[in-house]
């Protein structure tokens, strides 16, 4: 099990906290069953757990708990508190994420879907017509994979590679954020081929994931507005470099549906 009483709570280990305080209120302690099997599932120790709850107790009745949540957290606690079962499935999903996270590791070598280290270079096949095509192609993706990691993770740690054992082979996910819930698919060229064989792995992939996932596509440029047109219709998000950091299609759409067409 990972320990994370030294990192910053996630929106997912929030939600599965307030759904305990939900349908426990602050009756639970750090010798509560409950509270000692999400301090397990989380990798905190039951008395974070507790307070955290006190927490949840401060935001829903000001005064009766400890210092109310904030931020992106209470945001979303606000939208889903009087819905029990947008609660409900938001807690499903988030603790099948927090399960997954917990099955890195030499440990967890017998789960069929589980966290690995991003490879480097890629070893997925990619649509090309030559041995030596194919070897490029890989070291295109590694370069763009590594990339994107730097830019994404100032701390490390953050983007993961999730491997699936099926009954006949193993699939890879190259990039996995738990923080963003996608799951991302690495390609050396932003063209047809390339981009169709993308969606056909991000596919095949959410089949053996027990959450609601997010899908997309780390290209090295922008593809062409019919090929985005593809990824649009098929739900697939587009990340790609752009300047000194990487832009998305979602960040694109955003920006055009508020009027601003210039994506910033």
């Amino acid at each position: 099990m990972l320990n994370r009483e030294k990192s910053s709570w996630t929106l997912d280990e929030y939600v599965v906290v307030g759904e305990l305080w939900l349908k426990r209120g602050r009756s639970v302690g750090i010798s509560d069953p409950d509270v000692k099997a999400l301090a397990t599932l989380l990798g905190r120790s039951p008395a974070s757990i507790s307070r955290r709850v006190g927490n949840f107790a401060g935001t829903d009745r000001p005064g009766s708990g400890l210092k109310p949540i904030t931020g992106e957290f209470l945001s979303f606690w606000k939208k889903i508190r009087e819905n029990p079962a947008a609660v409900a499935e938001a807690a499903r999903n988030a603790r099948a994420r927090l399960e997954l996270l917990n099955t890195e590791g030499p440990e967890a070598a017998s789960f069929d879907v589980r966290v690995v280290d991003p490879q480097r270079p890629g070893t997925e096949s990619v649509p090309v017509s030559s041995k030596e095509q194919q070897r490029e192609a890989k070291q295109d993706e590694a370069k763009l994979r590594e990339a994107f990691r730097s830019w994404r993770e100032l701390n490390g740690g953050r983007l993961r590679g999730i491997e699936i054992s099926t009954s006949n082979s193993t699939l890879r996910v190259d990039l996995f954020d738990p923080e963003d819930n996608v799951l991302i698919e690495v390609k050396a060229r932003a063209e047809r081929d390339y981009l169709r064989f993308a969606v056909g792995q991000l596919y095949d992939y959410r089949r053996y994931i027990r959450f609601v996932a997010r899908l997309a596509v780390l290209v090295p440029r922008r593809p062409a507005d019919d090929l985005m047109g593809l990824l649009d219709s098929a739900h697939v998000d587009c990340i790609w470099p752009d300047g000194n950091g990487f832009a998305t299609r979602s960040a694109e759409i955003r920006a055009d549906l508020l009027g601003d067409t210039t994506g910033h």
